[in-house]
């Protein structure tokens, strides 16, 4: 089954997922079909809502740090079924984030250091696991999106306007398409 993303304007990216009660044979499959786009793509994260299923599910990859300082995704991608953030550092950071929704922008996004989450897998095993860096990042941003929250939401109020315009273009191109 072929994934369609959706992006900023599409009223799911602003819902708050459903949880999956069940993790059902159609559960599996788009989880399947998520990390193979993901792969596909070079990509970090995936929720349920990029591709237009309503429900507490995301893919996150724990990246490699290169030596220029960039980051690469694994070829290993993890699944979050209904998952749970809890613990997160005091310190924080501060650093641009992207978006499959969201095409063209990037958000300087301040974030705890670390966070603990606890979810379950596609055999309905519940797995906890504390992150830090890039990979607590990615888990917090793509737990935004399961609850209707938008990486734009947490940039600094002056950055967020100047990207208005930018914005209300993928809105107008995507609901043309």
């Amino acid at each position: 089954m072929p994934l369609n993303l959706t992006y900023y304007g599409d009223p799911v990216l602003r819902t708050r997922a459903e949880p999956i009660e069940i993790v059902t044979d159609e559960v599996k499959e788009v989880a399947r079909e998520m990390t193979a786009w993901m792969h596909e793509h070079q990509g970090f994260g995936l929720a349920a809502p990029q591709v237009g299923y309503s429900w507490r599910l995301f893919i996150a990859t724990l990246p490699i740090l290169l030596p220029n300082g960039h980051y690469q995704p694994t070829n290993e991608y993890f699944v979050f079924i209904n998952p749970k953030l809890s613990s997160p550092a005091k310190e924080t950071w501060t650093r641009a984030e992207a978006c499959f929704s969201l095409p063209g922008i990037h958000a300087h996004v301040t974030r705890p250091i670390a966070v603990t989450v606890e979810a379950m897998d596609l055999e309905g095993n519940t797995f906890i696991k504390t992150l830090e860096g890039m990979a607590a990042r990615i888990v917090m941003h793509e737990n935004d999106h399961i609850n209707g929250v938008l990486m734009i939401d947490r940039m600094p109020h002056k950055e967020r306007r100047a990207i208005d315009v930018q914005l209300r273009k993928i809105a107008k191109e995507r609901a043309a398409a």
